[in-house]
């Protein structure tokens, strides 16, 4: 086969090489970008899902509450919200994805305590605890168990946890 005498050159090599090297360059770096915004989507997706299950439990927590009757004080607070937060997550390496998860498993594992009047929250907080620590959470083929280092009850019952990998 006949190679004309143009391409026989070490330019033309040269030319060929770096337009084949940049084309690779630039599909890494496509790649790389494509992946670092599915990520953040796919985290986001998490979130207000997990906000949807929350507010539809509340909803319902609320709709529960409402049948009540009324001769009890109405100024009495009550838990509004669940907030869970990790202590040792950086340490683990736990990824935020993973903790979403970790998070609405207990939040579902606490759903009946949205709506209820604090002080009925704070003489249970044994059993919080309890429901809490006794319960091994499955996410993505590992096994957490979950230690409560922190509860405070008020409109938002905030909860600090160290996260544990089971073996």
């Amino acid at each position: 086969m006949y190679i004309p005498p143009q391409l026989r050159s070490k330019e033309w090599h040269r030319f060929f090489a770096g337009i084949i090297l940049g084309l690779i360059a630039g599909y890494l770096l496509f790649i790389f970008i494509h992946g670092k915004l599915h990520e953040s989507y796919t985290q986001e997706n998490i979130e207000l899902n997990s906000e949807l299950i929350e507010l539809e439990a509340k909803y319902e927590g609320l709709l529960s509450n409402e049948g009540e009757p009324e001769d009890k004080d109405t100024n009495l607070l009550k838990v509004e919200e669940i907030a869970v937060h990790y202590t040792n997550a950086k340490k683990l390496q736990v990824d935020l994805l993973t903790q979403h998860q970790l998070s609405s498993l207990v939040k579902q594992q606490l759903d009946s305590i949205p709506g209820k009047e604090i002080k009925d929250a704070a003489s249970q907080t044994d059993l919080i605890i309890a429901a809490i620590e006794n319960k091994k959470f499955v996410v993505e083929d590992f096994t957490y168990h979950l230690i409560v280092r922190q509860l405070i009850v008020g409109p938002t019952l905030k909860l600090k946890l160290d996260i544990g990998l089971e073996n």
